[in-house]
């Protein structure tokens, strides 16, 4: 993969090499108040890969994703980034810019009052990146928004647009692995597959590797090659995508999964 960094003239300056990076997650606990939301879950995630993280609600899909990117405190267990012989150290800024994550509701994960513009912004300062007005152009036309949203603030923007504004703030650090956080739960039904079309393109242009979270079978396998099934905290099961549509499973709480995704059944509540 190399970085898309663009001169002041506006001009593509010279590409620098960056090593493709996966993550690795092994035997991660995180304990809440003495209770267990995440026991002994381990995860291999490779450059460019895409792996996906079903289960009910409570299940601790979502806490597995916070602790990779150091939002919920690890009481046990190791993170580590893949690809390169000196990985970043969780935590720090190489690794928090190699590794973003896009939260499920966007109308929460925005700041109401600030414009896209100073959304976009505030990572690049963070991380001292330079060139501010490129990158910030090319992360809106990348999730397909362009220049004329820059000034606009949240509430002048559709959920659609909010969640794609989301995505632009994760993209615009260029980073490597992006977790996903049921990215299209609080959309509506005919702009969560707009936003996912959106991600699949963005993965394939960019080389990324993803690990997206979600209840909703068809929406994971849509965009993943790989599952991990959990339930009460512990993984039950890992998969391809291609044995789930095929009903190639061994464990029963993903039958009742699968069976619960077929959705209501007249004959079955007669």
């Amino acid at each position: 993969m190399t970085g898309g960094v663009t001169g002041k003239a506006g001009h593509p300056a010279a590409a620098v090499a960056v090593p493709a990076l996966g993550l690795r997650a092994e035997h991660l606990r995180v304990v809440y108040d003495g209770f267990v939301a995440v026991d002994d879950a381990s995860l291999d995630l490779a450059p460019g890969d895409s792996l996906g993280i079903v289960g009910e609600s409570g299940s601790g899909k979502s806490t597995v994703l916070r602790a990779l990117c150091g939002l919920a405190p690890l009481a046990a267990g190791r993170v580590a980034l893949t690809g390169t012989s000196v990985p970043p150290v969780p935590g720090s800024k190489a690794y928090r810019r190699a590794v973003q994550m896009v939260f499920q509701d966007p109308y929460g994960s925005l700041h109401p009052r600030q414009t896209v513009d100073h959304l976009l912004a505030e990572p690049l300062a963070i991380h001292g990146l330079g060139d501010a007005e490129a990158r910030i152009e090319r992360a809106l036309d990348d999730v397909g928004l362009g220049g004329g949203f820059r000034f606009r603030y949240p509430h002048q923007l559709s959920g659609g647009q909010r969640q794609r504004v989301a995505i632009a703030r994760a993209l615009i650090l260029e980073p490597q692995v992006l977790l996903l956080d049921e990215p299209t739960s609080a959309l509506d039904a005919s702009v969560q597959a707009e936003v996912l079309n959106l991600l699949e393109a963005l993965r394939a242009r960019r080389g990324l590797a993803y690990l997206m979270v979600s209840h909703d079978l068809a929406v994971v396998t849509h965009l993943c090659e790989r599952l991990v099934v959990m339930h009460r905290g512990r993984q039950v099961e890992h998969l391809s995508a291609a044995d789930l549509a095929g009903h190639r499973v061994r464990a029963d709480y993903t039958r009742q999964l699968m069976q619960a995704s077929a959705g209501f059944r007249r004959e079955a509540a007669a």
